[in-house]
């Protein structure tokens, strides 16, 4: 059994992530534990109104507003409860008051997966696809992230995204020990190269490694500019499918070379993305 927290921003819960979460923890026999984030600094409430509230009625209630959202918190937790009885799944329940982000690495460094909602933002106003608060936790987590689109549905087959890193081949490794149940699955490890050549950094090592994780395992080179090539065949086969990738290294100059091709793959694929630190 492993420790599995499933993170939601405590005033907007995702049904469909809890129900992926919930799946996930029942196929392993996991604890699952709801962990609501729930950010009391109202100083966000700045941002919120201040271009559509004239300046002369720019005045709220404080304690008016809290309340209103400590009920939406309680029945954001209602529903979860409720997914999970009915699933039967051995579950918790957190409620984070805080700083959304530091109570989530406090948590993380006791669990052995996070899987989050793309769309959790945390009242993140900016224009990115993804939050601040998103990329900030994929950095900084003390464990394996499952990032998830709004609407997931079962895993059927697992792309990992391999370039010759150590973090990629952490990767792999770290997905097959916490998904032994999707070892079965049928399985490609990926490499983009820039030249023509077909041949796998360290063809010979990764091949007898991913044989001995994965059941069903294939190989596949694409050719061309890295990003593109890749993405453009996940996008074609991302029905029922997840990323393994390793990208987020903890040096910046690590984050600067890596971490682009993750957030591209998250934003425009769509797909389920599991991502470790080294």
């Amino acid at each position: 059994m492993k420790k599995i927290l499933i993170a939601f921003d405590g005033l907007s819960y995702t049904k469909d992530s809890a129900a992926f979460a919930i799946r996930t923890a029942v196929a392993s026999d996991s604890l699952l534990v709801g962990v609501f984030l729930y950010d009391l600094r109202y100083a966000r409430l700045l941002h919120t109104y201040r271009w559509d509230v004239p300046l002369q009625h720019y005045y709220y209630d404080v304690s008016k507003i809290e309340r209103a959202d400590e009920k939406v918190v309680h029945e954001s937790i209602k529903a979860f409860r409720k997914q999970c009885d009915e699933a039967g799944v051995h579950y918790k329940v957190h409620l984070d008051r805080g700083v959304p982000l530091l109570e989530l690495l406090n948590e993380s460094a006791f669990a052995d997966l996070i899987i989050i909602d793309t769309k959790t933002s945390l009242f993140d106003l900016s224009d990115h696809k993804m939050s601040t608060f998103l990329k900030d936790l994929l950095v900084e987590a003390r464990c394996p992230i499952l990032i998830v689109p709004p609407r997931s549905t079962d895993i059927r087959h697992v792309f990992v995204a391999y370039d010759g890193s150590e973090s990629s081949v952490l990767a792999l490794k770290m997905f097959s020990y916490l998904f032994p149940e999707w070892n079965e699955l049928s399985t490609t490890v990926l490499f983009a190269n820039r030249t023509a050549s077909n041949h796998l950094p360290r063809n010979s090592e990764v091949k007898d490694l991913a044989a001995r994780h994965f059941r069903k395992v294939q190989y596949k080179v694409l050719n061309g500019e890295v990003d593109k090539v890749l993405i453009d065949f996940l996008k074609k086969h991302k029905e029922k499918s997840v990323v393994v990738m390793g990208s987020y290294g903890r040096s910046a100059l690590s984050r600067m070379f890596h971490s682009s091709l993750s957030n591209k793959v998250i934003e425009e694929v769509k797909v389920p993305v599991f991502i470790t630190h080294q």
